[in-house]
């Protein structure tokens, strides 16, 4: 009598429940996740129409060049010294707005540097304002 060869039973894995436990994952790990929100610069904007005059001895103007230059009152000053000047000249003029003008072809980062450095020295009136080329010596 010949026996015939038994076939081996091949192993499988269940893939019924699979989407199940995927889909249970995806709801833990949103409900378990911190999502942080990208925090921005923090600005105050006036309401529409709204003007508000300053005299203009208590303006201080911090102008950024299309190279990246920062000058203020027409003094060319590096980027770690803005906030040293800055403190003295709000130390002297509690009512001091600094007026930051940034050239279109500034680098971007150099005017977050320089509005970074303008917050460290506790200025809380800065204006953000459009820069004229010919103030910046641009052609």
């Amino acid at each position: 009598m010949k026996l015939g060869r038994r076939k081996r039973a091949e192993a499988e894995i269940p893939t019924a429940s699979m989407a199940d436990i995927a889909f249970l994952l995806i709801i833990f790990f949103m409900t378990a996740t911190i999502f942080s929100r990208e925090k921005g610069l923090k600005i105050v904007l006036p309401e529409k129409g709204e003007v508000v005059k300053v005299k203009s001895s208590n303006i201080m103007e911090v102008l950024v060049s299309p190279e990246g230059r920062v000058l203020i009152e027409d003094k060319e000053v590096s980027i770690n010294e803005v906030r040293e000047i800055i403190k003295d000249k709000l130390a002297e003029n509690d009512s001091l707005v600094i007026s930051l003008k940034v050239s279109r072809e500034a680098p971007y980062q150099t005017m977050i540097d320089v509005f970074d450095e303008l917050k460290l020295a506790k200025a809380r009136k800065i204006s953000l304002a459009p820069v004229l080329e010919e103030e910046i010596g641009g052609e």
